[in-house]
């Protein structure tokens, strides 16, 4: 009886040993097979926006995203994020807008505007909706929509601005940015 005992506890041993083992090996397997999960920066997202499925719904969602995008063009990019994110924001454009403002011309002042940011230490830290001064219209069976966006700046101190941007829905009832201009303080 001795001996059985002994065999039996020898065989559950080497059976949870093996056990062991494969639950081992296969946790080996999967953890190098998973591909790495790495996350985006926040112009990669911005890029990766399909804005033909996922267009903003509302002005102020078009706005929002917009000015994210302007939040991050003045940050320390590459030449080819800049070319891309640009052209991303101008698929929020009226088609108004971007007849006034050719591709290549608009593309050479961003630049230019950029290396002026980047000599004088100035960025976009944050941004805010004025929704007391949000207004709809309709004129001449248009709607247009004015949207007040408060920017925080850092150059050498933090500083508010308040803009409005003015939108008008296209004929696909997506709403363009028309344009926009500072707010007299």
């Amino acid at each position: 009886m001795g001996k059985s005992k002994q065999r039996t506890v020898v065989t559950i041993l080497l059976i949870s040993l093996i056990a062991v083992l494969i639950i081992a090996f296969y946790y080996h397997i999967t953890k190098r097979s998973k591909p790495s999960e790495e996350t985006l920066s926040d112009v990669e997202v911005l890029l990766s926006k399909d804005l033909e499925l996922y267009y903003p719904a509302t002005p102020k969602e078009v706005v929002k995203l917009y000015s994210k995008m302007l939040q991050a063009i003045y940050t320390d990019l590459e030449d080819d994020q800049v070319r891309a994110l640009a052209l991303k924001m101008r698929e929020l454009y009226d088609a108004e807008l971007l007849e006034n403002n050719p591709e290549e011309e608009h593309l050479n002042n961003l630049f230019t505007e950029i290396v002026e940011w980047q000599n004088a230490e100035r960025s976009i830290t944050n941004f805010s909706f004025n929704e007391k001064e949000n207004t709809t219209e309709e004129i001449d069976g248009t709607e247009y929509a004015a949207i007040h966006v408060i920017y925080t700046f850092k150059e050498k101190a933090k500083y508010l601005q308040g803009w409005r941007f003015l939108l008008r829905k296209d004929s696909s009832g997506r709403w363009k940015i028309l344009g926009w201009n500072k707010i007299p303080e």
